[in-house]
């Protein structure tokens, strides 16, 4: 008989499923059930918990450190992880009314144009522009809202600035 060749067809089925079988038998953390993991799942580290279930669990029983309760408490959160942190009391000023009106003056001034690559809404293309502060509204607040201290920008021309903690500043 040639090689490879099983006379009972479950015999064959059996040995190529067990061939294509790579990966180990882990036990969950939480319920200590025993589950199965592929390798890429292994390599991805999920190999703790057998079902999401028991890793909400484990997450929930999970203590926060002090500095998670620090900025909670704090009430600054991360909006994403390329923007910095902004405080309640920043919020707020950027919602008022003197704010909006600083903002529109600025966009008046400028003629709604990117003041770097000078581009400009049209009727069939939108140009997202935006009011920069040239020196930073955190670290200055003072000049907040001072006509002279913004600039029109495009949303792209925007993105490659410097926001407040990125700047060294000399007073």
């Amino acid at each position: 008989m040639p090689k490879g060749i099983f006379k009972n067809p479950i015999e064959r089925i059996n040995k190529i499923s067990e061939a294509h079988k790579k990966g180990s038998y882990f036990n969950c953390i939480v319920c200590n059930k025993e589950f199965w993991r592929k390798p890429f799942e292994i390599k991805k580290g999920n190999n703790k918990f057998c079902s999401k279930e028991c890793y909400f669990v484990w997450q929930k029983g999970k203590q926060r450190s002090d500095n998670f309760k620090k900025k909670c408490k704090e009430g600054q959160r991360k909006r994403n992880s390329n923007r910095i942190l902004i405080s309640p009391i920043n919020k707020l000023i950027r919602q008022s009314n003197e704010y909006k009106e600083w903002r529109e003056s600025v966009f008046i001034r400028d003629n709604w144009t990117c003041q770097e690559c000078g581009k400009r809404s049209k009727k069939d293309c939108y140009i997202r522009i935006e009011a920069h502060h040239k020196k930073p509204f955190a670290l200055f607040p003072e000049l907040r809202f001072v006509i002279d201290n913004g600039i029109t920008l495009c949303k792209k021309c925007h993105d490659k600035k410097p926001k407040g903690k990125e700047i060294v500043c000399i007073r």
